[in-house]
């Protein structure tokens, strides 16, 4: 049988979120308190996954935090200074919530995603167009949280973000995008945890210091980071603890998910033999993608992520019931960034059972 796609429900009413704004440690007192009860759940959640992993513990979690608080401390010690704010306002001790986000239990962040981009010789009007599907453990259906986050000083930014502190996708109004996909380096080792990055290049006000932010030096993993401006500029840089490889979107086309594609990088591949899901929701995307060549639309993409070829593992990810409670992944929302028009629309969940609303950044 031949998969068919699914017609979008396109909805613009203005997307609910929290607006924070003011210097380091006032941002992280008023994400604190307004998602103390997500932050609150979230560590439950973390306590809960620290069981599937074989000597792992939630002492282990935090000697881990301590270890990689001073990298976290020497590359960005405004986000540690929020950081500080939040878990004061939430009430989560500050050490919890370190250990949290420390990159020590090595399943965190490797569920799926995947990511779609396109410049203005891609689209009927000559938007450019960014996308991210965020797929991962359904315990976390709610909390990921819009939030529109201006610090004193730098480019306010959209996000949304996990308790809302953590951004998983975004872009500012500087016009840069930052979304991305989990990848699986066999070169971890103590430095900035992979949750960091992303929040930096979200404050970036140019596209060299965009890459640089993608991809400090000093970081122990890596996601693929996938960095974009309204001029069409398209990156996907495919990071591990030690290299990276930045790939370009030649002809106005990005597709990145979670293996390894960049030649330099394939001997980073942790095992490549769990990637099968990747590689098909990548070729998929891709080909839908290209049947649509000078005609994408915000819609157009909209379909794309509703794709369910091979459900449940499809580009609309579901739960596999068959699947261990640790392995277990649904898509969480669906995302596109008009970075032409400084807008975006997302899925309340996953997106061929929700609808799309919009938010303006500027509005």
């Amino acid at each position: 049988m031949v998969a068919t796609l699914e017609p979008a429900k396109a909805v613009y009413a203005p997307l609910p979120m929290f607006r924070a704004h003011g210097a380091p440690r006032e941002v992280g007192e008023q994400l604190g308190e307004h998602f103390a009860t997500s932050a609150k759940r979230a560590v439950e959640i973390f306590r809960k996954e620290l069981t599937w992993e074989k000597g792992a513990t939630f002492d282990g979690a935090k000697r881990y935090g301590r270890k990689v608080l001073p990298h976290i401390q020497a590359w960005y010690p405004d986000i540690v200074e929020e950081m500080r704010g939040y878990a004061s306002a939430s009430g989560v001790p500050f050490d919890t919530l370190v250990a949290q986000w420390s990159g020590y239990s090595p399943s965190q962040g490797l569920k799926g995603c995947t990511d779609v981009a396109v410049g203005p010789e891609q689209t009927t009007d000559g938007s450019v167009l960014v996308a991210h599907n965020e797929d991962y453990a359904p315990d976390y259906e709610g909390l990921v949280h819009p939030v529109r986050v201006a610090v004193d000083g730098k480019p306010a930014f959209f996000a949304m973000s996990y308790q809302g502190l953590f951004p998983t996708m975004g872009f500012n109004d500087a016009g840069f995008s930052l979304t991305g996909n989990a990848v699986s380096p066999n070169d971890v080792r103590v430095g900035i945890p992979k949750m960091f990055p992303p929040r930096r290049v979200l404050e970036s006000r140019t596209l060299k210091e965009a890459l640089e932010s993608a991809m400090p030096a000093g970081r122990g993993s890596s996601f693929n980071n996938i960095v974009c401006s309204r001029e069409g500029e398209l990156y996907s840089l495919e990071g591990s603890a030690t290299d990276f490889e930045a790939l370009y979107g030649v002809g106005g086309r990005l597709v990145h998910t979670n293996h390894y594609v960049g030649a330099n990088m394939l001997k980073y591949e942790n095992d490549r033999q769990e990637k099968f899901c990747s590689i098909l929701r990548y070729n998929r995307a891709r080909k839908l993608l290209e049947a649509a060549a000078g005609r994408v639309t915000p819609e157009t993409i909209m379909k794309i992520q509703r794709d369910h070829l091979s459900r449940p593992d499809s580009i609309c990810r579901h739960v596999n019931p068959a699947d261990r409670e640790a392995d277990r992944v649904k898509t969480l929302f669906g995302s596109i960034v008009n970075l032409t028009e400084g807008e975006v629309y997302i899925s309340g969940s996953t997106p061929c059972e929700t609808e799309y609303r919009g938010f303006r950044l500027g509005g």
